[in-house]
């Protein structure tokens, strides 16, 4: 297997996954989906203030799925007592992936989360805010060019 492939895919939640009013980003459903099927571990970096988890939950779309993710790779903030932009934060997802940092992708629309995913050696995609959002665009392309397992 290539160093090159991603085995890991962390995500944003707000503007990346769902919307501020509790939707989905368009995409993001079949994204994750697709992901799940090609056997792409998946997690989420989330900064979530002081909110428990079960307030987190209520923030998102009714149908959201938290079982879609490995347990240990869903870091919010307000439970690992870190926020992005951390590097900490980031480095804390890489060792809990227990993969090298090349090897996982971080999806975002935050441009200083990126840098500072990068500055860990972390794959980033830096994505459009919604409406617009190019998530979907992003990863059909990279498994075309087997970026992803």
């Amino acid at each position: 297997m290539s160093s090159m492939t991603v085995q890991v895919v962390f995500f944003d939640l707000g503007d990346t996954l769902v919307t501020a009013s509790r939707e989905w980003v368009t995409g993001a459903q079949a994204v994750l989906a697709i992901l799940r099927t090609r056997g792409i571990r998946l997690g989420i970096i989330s900064n979530t203030g002081n909110l428990s988890r079960m307030q987190v939950l209520q923030a998102l779309p009714p149908h959201f799925d938290l079982d879609a993710f490995e347990p240990e790779l869903v870091l919010f903030s307000s439970e690992v007592g870190i926020e992005k932009p951390a590097t900490e934060f980031f480095q804390l997802a890489v060792a809990r992936a227990g993969e090298q940092a090349a090897r996982c992708l971080f999806c975002t629309e935050n441009l200083l989360d990126t840098l500072v995913a990068q500055q860990v050696g972390m794959r980033v995609a830096r994505l459009q805010k919604p409406p617009a959002s190019d998530l979907q665009g992003v990863i059909d392309g990279m498994v075309r060019a087997r970026m992803l397992i």
